[in-house]
């Protein structure tokens, strides 16, 4: 006898239990993101994988937000350390060495070693040696880099690229599913050519019904919807967009704190989901119809008037 394999559907909507669990183990982990990544995965097998990378993602950059000044001034302390262990060895791992025992992200790091050693003012001329590490004269200093930006899953140009093919990723998605759904829509680059400014990656031609709600626009968010990054997106983007067009929905790919959902900021018009919505709880208008509905229309009013 045959059985079927059961599919295990791992948790992408969290209560804000779960979320600040999660969260504190991030905080008091030591050591680099990369492995309390591993870690992660490794601690809290029910819930997707995506989800906890987001989660991450969202507690490493508030980190180097909060600490960034208190790194910045130890930046002497760093460069010491650097230039004593490199004067005896010769080896590409002494600023992750540095990065891992001080708690500072290795690419943060790597910044401030190219600022102090190069006298460096302006920030795109780092960003530039971080992206060709190998136009750096000091060998031994660019092969540090590179080991750092290898190693660092929360900063640096290659992460930037990941996310930016991850964020066009789940715009394209978000695309190819509403059209299969048969909506029908303007995306970004065709709003901005109509004259908006600020834009819903899906502004629909004709809206649609999701449970009895009138839908106006789609939003894509390749990350994780916790209350604070929901309300600050609120402020800078779904306000406009309820304001302009009426209506919408923002989708977090990578789920949200249950609570997100519920927010006094979403009154106005914005419902919050995890995933494309099921067809079932869709009412779509059948353009066709609509058109011969006009169609027809139009002949009566001409037959008015001729027999005016």
């Amino acid at each position: 006898m045959n059985e079927k394999a059961t599919t295990v559907v791992k948790k992408r909507i969290l209560i804000s239990k779960e979320y600040k669990t999660i969260c504190d183990f991030i905080d008091q982990f030591e050591g680099l993101a990369i492995d309390c990544e591993i870690a992660l995965l490794q601690k809290f097998p029910s819930i997707e994988s995506l989800t906890l990378k987001a989660i991450l993602q969202v507690q490493v950059t508030t980190h180097i937000k909060a600490l960034r000044w208190r790194h910045e001034s130890r930046t002497l302390k760093y460069v010491d350390i650097y230039n004593k262990c490199s004067s005896n060895s010769k080896d590409s791992d002494i600023l992750l060495k540095i990065a891992r025992e001080h708690r500072v992200g290795p690419v943060t790091l790597c910044r401030y070693i190219l600022k102090f050693k190069y006298e460096m003012k302006n920030k795109a001329e780092i960003a530039h040696l971080l992206k060709y590490p190998q136009l750096i004269e000091d060998q031994q200093l660019s092969a540090n880099i590179i080991q750092c930006m290898c190693s660092d899953n929360q900063d640096g140009p290659l992460v930037d690229l990941k996310r930016r093919i991850l964020g066009e990723e789940y715009e394209f998605k978000l695309k190819d599913l509403a059209t299969k759904a048969g909506m029908h829509f303007h995306d970004e680059n065709e709003l901005r050519r109509l004259g908006y400014d600020k834009t819903p990656d899906l502004k629909m031609i004709l809206p649609f019904l999701f449970r009895g709600e009138v839908i106006n626009w789609i939003e894509s968010k390749a990350g994780f919807g916790d209350i604070k990054s929901h309300r600050y997106y609120t402020q800078q983007q779904y306000q406009s967009y309820c304001n302009r067009f009426g209506p919408g929905i923002v989708i977090y790919w990578m789920g949200y704190q249950e609570e997100t959902a519920t927010l006094p900021d979403n009154d106005d018009g914005i419902i919050v989901l995890d995933d494309f919505p099921r067809l079932e709880d869709l009412e779509l208008l059948d353009l066709s119809k609509t058109m011969q509905h006009l169609d027809n229309v139009n002949r009566y009013k001409h037959f008015r008037l001729l027999l005016w």
